[in-house]
């Protein structure tokens, strides 16, 4: 570890400064990466669940070729044993020597809450990917002629209402001492999936589905896109999740379930639409899952 010249302050992409603090040390070392070797040098601060960043000048100066589908990096183009990547400095000990400017800022996100969801996200893009290139089936080609009179039960005008109230209404019980209050941070959303954030909250606000809340519980809302390339809404319940009481139903061993599958010839797979939808928040505790 070597100390830098001056403190370098670090901002969250919300602008606030990061918990770790400036960054004051940096250190050299080796990095190899498959048959790429090479000294450099990284500065040290808290990157949350990732180990470093490379960053978009090292990305441009070797221009490697990357496989987004299997993960893999080769590097042809580079000519770091001719031309090795410059330092600023020939004085490792004066690299951090030049004072920032007004306008220059650093940016890191903490990757530990959305690790989870960009790994949904990364393999619902390659599933998306791998659908486009599949032509879209007609109603008559995915349903059996004996099941096609039954579509309007599955029609989108048909569900764009509240199911009526049921003994089996999903209560959400809080463990003991739990907070009257939740709050969140928002995530950031392209122009496009705002406009689908705008048509999903008119389009549900006019079935009834939802209403306008000034509930003390507040959750996050994102999208994923779905292996058809639609944007699929989510609401983000984690921490809701947390300060619930865990409903701890054994489920059935899958060996067990194996088992008596076997010589099976028929399987039925359901596909409900909007299945979480087809069952009500009991009364006096949708403000629980506000979003």
């Amino acid at each position: 570890m070597k100390k830098t010249a001056v403190p370098i302050a670090v901002y969250n992409a919300d602008g606030t400064h990061n918990k770790a603090g400036d960054i004051t040390e940096f250190v050299e070392f080796q990095m190899t990466i498959r048959n790429h070797s090479e000294q450099i040098d990284f500065a040290v601060t808290d990157l949350g669940a990732r180990d470093l960043y490379l960053g978009h000048d090292w990305l441009k100066h070797h221009n490697p070729v990357i496989n987004w589908n299997t993960g893999t990096v080769i590097f042809g183009c580079c000519q770091c044993v001719k031309n090795p990547f410059p330092l600023p400095d020939t004085d490792p000990d004066n690299r951090w020597d030049e004072e920032l400017e007004d306008s220059d800022t650093i940016l890191t996100v903490n990757m530990e809450e959305e690790a989870e969801i960009r790994a949904v996200h990364h393999t619902n893009d390659l599933a998306a990917a791998a659908h486009a290139e599949k032509s879209m089936k007609t109603f008559e080609e995915m349903v059996p002629p004996d099941y096609r009179s039954f579509h309007d039960l599955f029609s989108k005008e048909n569900f764009d209402e509240l199911p009526e109230r049921k003994p089996w209404d999903h209560t959400i019980e809080l463990v003991p001492n739990a907070k009257s209050t939740l709050d969140c941070k928002i995530y950031p959303l392209n122009r496009n999936k705002q406009e689908q954030l705008d048509k999903f909250l008119d389009e549900n606000l006019k079935s009834g589905q939802i209403r306008e809340s000034k509930s003390p519980f507040a959750s996050p809302f994102f999208f994923v896109k779905k292996k058809d390339s639609l944007l699929h809404p989510v609401q983000d319940y984690r921490k809701l999740n947390e300060m619930t009481i865990k409903n701890r139903y054994l489920l059935p061993l899958i060996s067990e379930l194996i088992d008596k599958l076997q010589g099976a010839k028929y399987f039925t797979k359901l596909n409900v639409r909007w299945g979480y939808n087809n069952i009500r928040i009991k009364e006096d505790n949708e403000e629980k899952a506000a979003f």
